[in-house]
């Protein structure tokens, strides 16, 4: 392309420096968030796996009823085993200073010697000493929260009895980067969930386990067969009632975060990817319009002896100039971002060890994508261009579609004043130049629609699942089977206005060759704790007759299971099949329920079939927390929880939810007004000359102001629809890229969203106009009404 088309390509993109900046910040945004989400995605993967390495995390572990200390030397003995730590660890409580109780982890170590498996990271203070006893290092997660330092009293409950202990440090773990009790409690806060390391001689005189262990930690060679070293070791532990064996990727806080990787790594794809095709179309619409509005010009050029590739190229440079600028702006900016991103995410989790880098790969990808976008974008415009004869393009009058046309459709049946038909007219008859501007609009729906449903979504999950799924006040939870003589007991505490026990216990659902843990519940049919959110319109009684199940869609979706499927049912009481009579629709995966007879007739002859390990209770508001003390203060309570404070849980960890996509709603208002200023200027460019000569023969600048407004209200009207179609459709697909094996996420859009999306929308697109409105007020008449364009 020679020097005098580059001018003219310079010329053309200053002329229209409004919309060109437009465009350049939608690229930008694009590669922005493709270099700062993946970028960020790769750092957090990159500092968990680092802190993994650093700390020995357990390829595997075993949990027994309780096994002699030498079966963890018995383990070490077996081929592929590279390093064992056996411990105990117990579920108790804590009392805080002000007397309330929180649930409590307690993990005995060793203290002659590192562990060897799941060390830990001490930040604050120091490691045991051989022998010591009544001290504990504290997670770092609940010093912080609670700014623990070295020399403070720790009073946790062991075996039911409160404790003194001297805190002598406090430490990271790599079982706790994210503080979760089980794979079905993912979520905890360290506001009410303490762990604490004790020594192991002491934590096992409390508990009467002298000389013996409940867990065994393992991590294997590098060239072991991880399966054939856990069937010989659970061959080894059979003995002591192995009770699960939980692999790393099951482990509860690393499946946590790497679900949370997962999500955000389909974010992280999907939203830029979203966005440069929305810039990609814009690019190609703008470019469109202003080969369209210069086939005169382009006619000349022809004529002045310039070829078509000449032309072609002088056009697919204005598209790569938008892309090359936006690239070199949003790689900056994504670099910068990402890491925020990374560190900020980082602290909020409490990771001890960040890693951030620079990925060269992504800036090389970044550019690559964005420069192919904004070429496929310009191609077919400037390929438009290259398509008539110099005469014919010479004699082109693009105001030639805005006269053209019969009476509408509406014109012919009503009466319609004046200020109605003119913007009427505008919009229909223009329909190249109307259905460009509607693509614009579709995609600001997309935009705004899209970020807002998580935050909609989110909170429709809170109120499900404690409104209409969690019914009881306070759950407790032991760590042995308890009789129906507690049950009676606690049924006569002051406060207490209904209890009903379940038997809650790992299992693994059996379907052919395909197979999921998760918890499963049994309990009464006709309970009342625990709403059952069934998609048919069945009772909980049938659904939990005499050997049927009900699992959760996504794990039914899992295991490929229809109604009325046989599925097998593995407990540590033993095996039974069972029938999948229905589905419970709740936020949590990995759970199913079944009757209490189901349970009773796994039990060994002579056993209570009475038995329970978890107790929900209604209670009067003023006896809740003195309830929940009196729980803690029951021999093996593991853990008691107010549904009040487990709502607050979730409402702490929605805090930085809903920052980060209150910042994408903001992102996409950006974005979306980025799109319609665009499409508003680019369509007040093409109309100059009209606009101009209604100016010069005494039309008001108000009037034609409200004309313009009209068009957009029209516009608007016309794109409602399949604008809400759009951006709900797009959310419900990024929605199920979000769910996982332990969350059931649910795409909900209320309508007071839809109502605010349409709102702002329009009010966006009247801001948008302002500029080009004020553009027209700034014209020369006597020059533009003598112009084509």
């Amino acid at each position: 392309m020679n020097r005098v088309l580059w001018r003219k390509t310079w010329r053309d993109l200053w002329s229209s420096r409004g919309q060109t900046l437009a465009l350049i910040f939608l690229v930008a945004m694009g590669i922005t968030s493709y270099v700062a989400f993946i970028g960020a995605y790769r750092d957090l993967d990159t500092s968990y796996q680092t802190t993994y390495e650093r700390l020995d995390f357990a390829a595997v572990t075993f949990t027994m009823h309780g096994a002699p200390e030498s079966v963890a030397e018995e383990v070490a003995g077996v081929d592929g085993v590279q390093a064992v730590t056996g411990r105990v660890v117990v579920d108790s409580g804590y009392e805080l200073p002000d007397g309330a109780p929180i649930r409590a982890r307690l993990i005995g170590l060793p203290t002659a010697n590192r562990p060897a498996v799941n060390d830990v990271l001490v930040e604050q203070g120091r490691y045991f000493e051989a022998g010591e006893r009544d001290v504990a290092l504290v997670e770092s997660h609940f010093a912080d929260y609670y700014e623990k330092v070295p020399g403070d009293p720790l009073t946790p409950f062991l075996n039911g009895q409160r404790q003194t202990l001297d805190m002598v440090g406090a430490a990271a773990s790599p079982e706790y980067l994210v503080v979760s009790p089980s794979r079905q409690q993912v979520l905890s806060a360290a506001s009410n969930f303490a762990v604490l390391f004790l020594p192991l001689e002491q934590l096992q005189a409390a508990y009467g386990m002298e000389g013996q262990i409940n867990q065994v930690a393992v991590l294997l060679s590098a060239a072991a067969d991880q399966t054939a070293v856990i069937d010989a070791i659970e061959a080894k532990l059979s003995v002591h009632g192995l009770e699960s064996t939980t692999l790393r990727e099951d482990q509860p806080s690393n499946a946590a975060l790497q679900l949370d990787l997962e999500g955000y790594a389909e974010m992280a794809y999907a939203m830029p990817a979203l966005i440069l095709v929305i810039a990609a179309a814009s690019v190609y619409v703008m470019l469109g319009r202003v080969v369209n509005a210069q086939q005169p010009n382009i006619g000349l050029m022809k004529a002045l002896g310039y070829a078509n590739r000449a032309v072609l190229l002088h056009y697919l440079a204005f598209a790569l100039l938008i892309g090359l600028v936006g690239t070199v702006i949003g790689i900056g900016l994504g670099a910068l971002l990402g890491r925020g991103v990374t560190t900020n995410y980082a602290q909020e989790l409490g990771i001890p060890l960040v890693r951030t880098r620079f990925y060269p790969d992504l800036v090389l990808s970044g550019s690559v994508l964005s420069l192919v976008f904004s070429a496929a974008a310009g191609l077919g415009p400037a390929r438009s261009a290259t398509q008539r004869q110099p005469a014919e393009a010479m004699n082109f009058d693009p105001a030639l579609a805005n006269a053209a046309g019969k009476r509408l459709f509406l014109e012919r049946w009503l009466r319609l004043p004046l200020w109605i038909r003119l913007p009427l007219r505008t919009v229909f008859r223009a329909r190249r130049r109307t259905l460009s501007n509607l693509l614009g609009i579709v995609f600001a729906f997309i935009l705004v629609l899209t970020s807002w449903s998580w935050l909609d979504s989110m909170a429709y999950l809170l109120d499900l699942t404690f409104t209409e799924v969690n019914r009881w006040d306070v759950e407790a939870v032991f760590n042995t089977p308890q009789s129906g003589d507690l049950l009676q007991r606690v049924a006569e505490w002051e406060g207490v206005q209904a209890v009903e026990p379940a038997v809650s216990l790992p299992a693994t659902v059996v379907v052919g060759d395909q197979e999921s843990e998760l918890v499963v519940t049994a309990f009464a049919p006709d309970q009342s704790m625990h709403g059952l959110q069934l998609e048919r319109d069945l009772s909980p009684e049938a659904a939990l007759a005499p050997g049927n199940i009900v699992l959760t869609p996504p794990l039914a979706e899992q295991l490929g299971l229809a109604i009325g499927d046989t599925v097998t049912l593995e407990t540590a009481f033993g095996d039974t099949s069972l029938i999948y009579s229905a589905a419970s629709d709740e936020l949590a995966a990995e759970v199913a329920y079944v009757g209490r007879d189901v349970i009773a007739q796994m039990l060994p002859p002579g056993m209570d079939d009475a038995l329970f390990n978890v107790l929900h209770l209604q209670v009067t508001d003023q006896r809740a927390d003195e309830i929940k003390k009196q729980l803690y203060g029951l021999p093996n309570a593991a853990s008691v929880m107010l549904r009040t404070e487990a709502r607050a849980v979730w409402e702490q960890f929605m805090t930085l939810f809903y920052a980060f996509f209150a910042i994408l709603v903001l992102f996409s208002l950006g974005l979306a007004f980025a799109l319609l200023y665009n499409a508003m200027t680019v369509s007040v460019s093409e109309r100059q000359r009209e606009l101009a000569t209604m100016r010069a023969i005494g039309a008001r600048r108000r009037l034609i102001g409200r004309l313009l407004v009209e068009e957009n209200v029209i516009l608007w009207l016309l794109a409602l629809a399949p604008g809400m179609v759009a951006g709900w459709w797009i959310a419900v697909q990024l929605g199920k890229l979000f769910s996982s094996e332990l969350f059931n996420f649910q795409i909900v859009i209320e309508p007071r969203t839809y109502a605010f999306t349409a709102l702002g929308i329009l009010v966006t697109m009247i801001l948008a106009a302002v500029p080009a409105f004020r553009r027209i007020n700034r014209l020369n008449l006597a020059e533009a009404t003598k112009v084509l364009t």
